[in-house]
């Protein structure tokens, strides 16, 4: 780090959300996504045209820091922006959303940047790290971690940073959660302290070497569980689109079905999904009824444009919550 933290904190004026019995603690990146819509993406050196130009707040760690202050939650963001524009620009949009910027530190790197090109059933994403890269242990430091907290992270800041916070979690009795995305080798480093881990079949796939399908079947979702060498005391969760979820932990399958969605913009669904899955489990929730909660966010989330933009209020999601429950009885 080579500067303080942004000045910019959470809103006064947004609405007070309701008591939770811990904070969720984002560990994660802040991004300027560049986001352009087209029919269909481009195969390999061809071009496609596509429909308008927006700026937005992108970035895993913003984006599920957002999605748990929509859930709900009390939350706080442990993250780096460049001393520019775009870093105060997006810290304030952050900041309206309810978050907790008081860890976001400015650094002589530029803002990370997201170049996203999005279809109706898919997108593409080139990642520049910029100041996300600056993230270390001495930001991880300054935060305070209770008991009954959640610290959740993922894959676009440096692998040191994330091991810091999570042995100070375990050392104060939080639980943690690692969301692995984008996946990588390193990921295999954060897993002995995880309590979660959270990543789709792709990712799954990379980290175990088994096959795109090896979460649809349980005999071979436990068997990757064996090849991650998880313990009885640690939960996986795999998200599979459309398909909804499952969740090994213990010898123990849960299959969550997905819900119905007309799909306009898939980016940020799966950060959408860790927000409110940490949101939850900071209520006390468990496992199961904090996914069920997520995967109607998701859901929700994919029908509109755009990452943190399209990520629902939780009245919304109660709401669709209910309709579903009322269909099923």
């Amino acid at each position: 780090m080579t500067n303080g933290p942004v000045t910019n904190g959470p809103r006064t004026d947004v609405p007070a959300t309701a008591q939770t019995e811990g904070k969720v603690i984002v560990l994660g990146s802040i991004n300027v996504d560049l986001l352009v819509s087209a029919p269909r993406l481009p195969r390999a050196g061809e071009t496609v045209s596509g429909t308008g130009l927006t700026h937005q707040l992108g970035g895993k760690g913003a984006n599920q820091a957002v999605g748990a202050a929509r859930a709900g939650a009390q939350c706080a963001l442990l993250a780096a922006v460049g001393a520019d524009e775009d870093g105060a620009n997006m810290v304030a949009i952050l900041a309206d959303h309810g978050v907790d910027c008081g860890q976001v530190h400015a650094t002589a790197s530029a803002t990370g940047c997201a170049l996203v090109a999005t279809s109706p059933h898919d997108n593409q994403i080139i990642h520049i790290a910029g100041a996300n890269a600056d993230l270390d242990d001495a930001l991880v430091a300054g935060v305070q971690i209770d008991r009954g907290d959640i610290c959740l992270a993922q894959m676009e800041t440096p692998v040191a940073a994330t091991t810091a916070l999570f042995q100070r979690a375990r050392k104060a009795g939080a639980r943690t959660v690692l969301n692995v995305a984008p996946a990588s080798d390193e990921a295999r480093q954060l897993l002995p302290l995880c309590d979660l881990i959270v990543m789709n079949e792709s990712e799954l796939a990379l980290l175990t070497g088994a096959g795109e399908q090896a979460a649809s079947h349980d005999a071979t979702l436990l068997d990757s569980r064996d090849r991650l060498r998880l313990t009885d005391s640690q939960a996986l969760l795999v998200t599979l689109g459309a398909d909804g979820l499952v969740i090994a932990q213990a010898g123990r399958i849960k299959r969550i079905a997905g819900l119905p969605a007309t799909v306009v913009d898939t980016t940020g669904a799966g950060d959408c999904f860790c927000g409110y899955l940490a949101a939850g489990l900071a209520r006390g929730d468990d496992i199961e009824s904090a996914a069920r909660e997520a995967n109607v966010a998701a859901s929700i989330a994919v029908q509109s444009l755009g990452a943190a933009a399209s990520i629902p209020s939780r009245a919304a999601v109660l709401q669709s919550l209910d309709a579903t429950f009322a269909t099923i009885i």
